[in-house]
């Protein structure tokens, strides 16, 4: 007769798999890394202002761009999965199919955030934001898979917390928002087989060796120079110098229901360092450097304005606007010159 201490074990077995009953299979890890890493590299260079002009049609190309992409990978994944589970005879569990529309609701928050901050601001975030929405979609399947897949959504939410917290460079959250999806997606599953039911010690560990395969390639690429620097000038091409101390102005194009104004108004700015810039045909083509710094790109997203407060003041007879702004960019931050 089975010994009824081991009876109560299997039990427990049996309860703890029917809990933990979800499977993600091989090729949704590979879809969704894939893809969500294609999306974080390329969407820069797809989706551009001199592409899309005007705001609206940017913010639409950019919603049918990502629809497209993440809804097509959707509905193949989920093809795909039912076609793997019926080869094994097996159903999908009822947690997995809840989870799996809690997984396709965070991509369309994601896509209609993505929009929303082209006409209302705060894209300084998007990739820190899509960090944090697939931390909370590997949560979600981590609740009922094994252990380790929760902690690494965890990680993944503080990753994207934590990045935007610190400051990271645009270019750094976007770089790590794509090796979150295409490297640390495939990682974890491959993980999850061999350590997903280790002891937390053990576990712990895994979870370093995870965080360190995802972080240090990010952070090597994001110091990359993004933009080659102009020493083979091509046709109708060449470097304009401004010397430190050189007056910009600042024409302001202002107008709506309250206020405007003149399109002639201007602010002269004071250059503090030498700035090159990189003209075609007579026109900044978008490159530049700073002093003796690397080259960049304006899509690049180094360079940053930060309007902090705006205060309405009266001064002598007359009402006036103060406003205080921050222009600078991730290499020069602790930098008071």
């Amino acid at each position: 007769m089975p010994d009824p201490q081991q009876q109560i074990q299997a039990i427990q077995s049996m309860l703890a798999a029917g809990h933990r009953s979800v499977h993600l299979e091989r090729h949704s890890l590979l879809m969704i890394g894939g893809v969500g890493g294609f999306l974080g590299v390329a969407t820069e260079w797809v989706i551009t202002a001199e592409r899309f002009p005007d705001m609206g049609q940017r913010g639409l190309a950019l919603l049918a761009w990502l629809a497209v992409w993440l809804g097509g990978m959707a509905l193949a994944e989920h093809i795909l999965t039912r076609r793997a589970r019926a080869r094994r005879a097996e159903t999908l569990p009822f947690a997995q199919a809840q989870v799996t529309r809690a997984w396709w609701m965070l991509l369309g928050v994601g896509c209609l955030a993505s929009c929303a901050m082209v006409f209302h601001g705060g894209g300084g975030m998007v990739y820190a934001l899509w960090t944090v929405l697939l931390g909370l979609g590997i949560y979600f399947y981590g609740l009922f898979s094994r252990p380790l897949v929760e902690w690494i959504g965890l990680a993944t939410i503080l990753l994207g917390i934590v990045g935007l917290a610190a400051g990271l460079p645009y270019g750094a959250t976007r770089w790590l928002n794509a090796a979150c999806f295409a490297i640390g997606m495939p990682l974890a599953g491959w993980l999850n087989l061999r350590y997903g039911n280790t002891e937390p010690v053990r576990r712990t560990l895994v979870l370093a060796g995870w965080l360190t395969l995802v972080v240090t390639p990010a952070l090597l690429l994001a110091r990359l120079p993004a933009t080659p620097a102009p020493h083979a000038l091509g046709p109708g091409e060449r470097v304009l110098r401004l010397e430190a101390g050189a007056r910009v102005p600042l024409r302001l194009d202002l107008e709506g229901p309250i206020v405007a104004a003149d399109p002639g108004a201007g602010l002269d700015l004071t250059l503090a360092r030498p700035v090159e810039v990189a003209l075609r045909d007579g026109r900044p083509d978008g490159r530049y450097r700073i002093g003796d710094g690397p080259w960049h790109a304006i899509h690049d997203g180094i360079l940053y304005l930060r309007i902090d407060r705006i205060e309405p003041r009266l001064a002598g007879d007359g009402p006036e606007v103060r406003a205080h702004a921050h222009f600078g960019g991730a290499e020069f931050e602790g930098d008071s010159r």
